[in-house]
């Protein structure tokens, strides 16, 4: 292999499990709560509106009549079909929705942890750039500065073991670092 990152976007749709599932499931239980409130205004409608008997159709010939006894037998399948098949969808949206949550808390987390370690030449990026574009540009911002006092301490330190025998040099470089050290909230 060349090094290059290969993505598996079935293989790794689960990258933060457990925050993905909580999430999958508060939207599914929201859609699912909206369902069944439907269902039962519908059903609710149905019994009151057929024990006063206006579902009923009745022509003035009497061949021709056509008394529909059980609507609900007619109509209330399709929607359940139809609520069913929400519910599918509900759950497809709960699952890619809660992948677009996850990806960036663990690519954030990941970054969090190269920093922990001491890499500070690391980066944060996503590929969607317009989405947390802000968060990106702040979050790489305080590393490039942490590097830059970082760089500064460290060639200070560098000058003051060069030139420890001169009193003068170790003063105002030892100076210069608790100037830096000032600017930071410890």
């Amino acid at each position: 292999m060349n090094g290059k990152n290969f993505r598996k976007p079935f293989g790794n749709f689960f990258i933060k499990k457990s925050l993905q599932l909580r999430i999958t499931i508060q939207i599914f239980f929201v859609f699912l709560i909206c369902v069944l409130a439907t269902t039962g205004s519908f059903t609710h409608i149905y019994n009151s509106k057929s024990k006063q008997g206006n579902f009923y159709y009745m022509s003035n010939n009497i061949t021709e009549d056509l008394q529909l006894k059980s609507i609900l037998g007619i109509v209330l399948p399709p929607v359940i079909a139809a609520e069913l098949v929400a519910v599918l969808f509900a759950f497809g949206i709960g699952l890619f929705s809660s992948r677009k949550i996850a990806v960036p808390v663990y690519k954030i987390e990941k970054w969090a942890t190269r920093l922990q370690n001491g890499k500070l030449n690391t980066t944060l990026t996503f590929r969607e750039e317009d989405r947390l574009s802000e968060l990106t540009v702040q979050c790489n911002a305080a590393v490039d500065y942490y590097r830059q006092i970082l760089g500064e301490i460290k060639a200070h330190t560098e000058n003051i073991s060069q030139n420890s025998a001169q009193p003068q040099t170790v003063l105002q470089h030892s100076t210069r670092i608790k100037e830096i050290f000032n600017q930071i909230e410890l």
